[in-house]
């Protein structure tokens, strides 16, 4: 009988690894792709909006490729290599069944094992409307190695294996006590793993049961958990870039209706151009904003002993002609030494985009508008304080200024066309400020200013 239920635990946990794996394995390809498709259609994009400027594709392309650590290329209607991030098939001609089906005005994507490394291959086609028609100009081929996310496989396969070993060994002994109680947890299990192969990631099982069960359901939630943060935060990306996107490309597309609708004079037509050129600008600061939010997740910081109030006074140098060619006095109030460890770009990084937004959410109503900066210390903290008489943010949302994507004039009454933003840049100061360890808070009244303090542990 022992003999018996040892092998329906053996065989109950060898299938649960196997599901567990296999659908870890297509959920990490899966997320894979989508993350390699979002960069695969930028550089289409970006190709298609520039086929020109080839300095500026061979420079973001191979910025991208470093960033998403994989080879593109990006490839003519006739399969011969325009671009390579790696600069060896150029004029090269590659033909394969992901170039063929971009070609055919279809993205698709595929795993091989090249070398002995397991590889995903994928690509997306550049397309141009020529007149009302949708034309196939050439193709993107992303090529990224999988052996990293292989890996975290073969862990997870080790760590079930040993969890596996170690539970039978217990139920030889208490087989009889314990195959009730092992028999529930791992029906819920089961349950959850459907659960999240369903694509319902963050689903948690609840926990009822200590010892090595209890362990793997935990290591189970916390792998559900962070399925479903790569989830959101791949939503929040695309739901940033397609907000931010909209506006500019929506101009464009009417300047170019404007300029196609009649016959106008060339003065008409230049003045079309310049405001095209405008609105391709403003989409380029706003890839800038992008990467530079993307590089956060991975910063690494060069930590020093710095001076804050030499921080502080080096970056009101920089920002002091900005702020009063737009009527904003720069007061600094109370401000001493302070010896801290930081990034000190970093940190002039953060204090820009704070001075940058009090700048450009001034109210221009008032006769006068400053900024105040002051520095203050205790035995425990020192803090830095910045505050403004501007506009002021509205109380509803407060809870929301260090969102990605969320801008206050999105929500605000008071719509001014010169107040522009892409949503990230205190998302970016967040980042930083939390990335040293440190805390950052916002007051703010609507109509009468706002105040950031961070506060530094001593």
């Amino acid at each position: 009988m022992i003999l018996i239920y040892s092998v329906i635990i053996v065989i109950a946990f060898t299938f649960f690894g196997m599901v567990v794996i296999e659908n870890y394995r297509n959920i990490i390809i899966r997320n894979e792709e989508i993350r390699l498709f979002q960069t695969a259609n930028i550089v289409a994009d970006t190709y298609r909006t520039n086929m020109e400027d080839i300095i500026l594709i061979n420079t973001m392309v191979k910025s991208y490729g470093k960033q998403a650590n994989a080879r593109i290329l990006i490839l003519d209607s006739h399969k011969m290599v325009i671009v390579d991030s790696f600069n060896t098939y150029i004029d090269e001609t590659i033909d394969n069944e992901e170039i063929r089906s971009a070609l055919e005005g279809k993205s698709n994507s595929g795993t091989y094992i090249l070398e002995g490394r397991n590889v995903l291959q994928l690509s997306v086609p550049i397309v141009n409307d020529v007149g009302g028609r949708k034309r196939v100009d050439g193709a993107v081929l992303i090529s990224a190695s999988l052996e990293e996310e292989f890996s975290d496989i073969k862990n997870l396969q080790n760590m079930l294996i040993k969890v596996s070993i170690l539970s039978l060994s217990i139920a030889l002994i208490f087989t009889i006590i314990a195959v009730n109680s092992l028999t529930k947890p791992l029906r819920s299990l089961n349950y959850a793993v459907e659960k999240l192969s369903s694509g319902e990631l963050g689903y948690k099982v609840q926990k009822r049961e200590s010892g090595e069960i209890g362990k793997l359901i935990d290591s189970f939630n916390e792998m559900s958990g962070k399925l479903k943060k790569i989830e959101n935060n791949r939503k929040s990306f695309i739901n940033s870039i397609s907000h931010e996107l909209k506006t500019p490309l929506t101009s464009i597309r009417a300047l170019i209706d404007s300029l196609t609708i009649g016959e106008s004079g060339i003065e008409v037509y230049k003045e079309y151009l310049e405001d095209i050129k405008e609105e391709t600008i403003r989409m380029g600061q706003l890839v800038n904003y992008l990467l530079n939010s993307i590089k956060l997740e991975d910063i690494n910081l060069d930590i020093k002993d710095e001076d804050l109030k030499d921080i502080v006074e080096d970056t009101v140098k920089l920002v002091r002609p900005y702020a009063e060619k737009n009527g904003v006095s720069i007061i600094i109030n109370k401000i001493e030494s302070v010896n801290i460890k930081c990034d000190r770009n970093k940190i002039k990084e953060v204090l820009m985009n704070l001075f940058d937004n009090a700048v450009k959410y001034r109210d221009p109503d008032k006769k006068q508008n400053y900024i105040s900066v002051s520095i203050e210390r205790n035995r425990k903290e020192a803090k830095l304080v910045m505050e403004d008489n501007g506009l002021g943010i509205k109380g509803d949302d407060m809870s929301d200024i260090f969102n990605r994507g969320f801008r206050v004039f999105d929500s605000c009454i008071r719509m001014d066309s010169d107040k522009e933003g892409y949503g990230i840049g205190l998302s970016i100061v967040k980042n930083i400020i939390e990335k040293h360890g440190w805390k950052i808070s916002a007051e703010s009244t609507y109509g009468i200013g706002s105040k950031f303090i961070i506060r530094i542990p001593m």
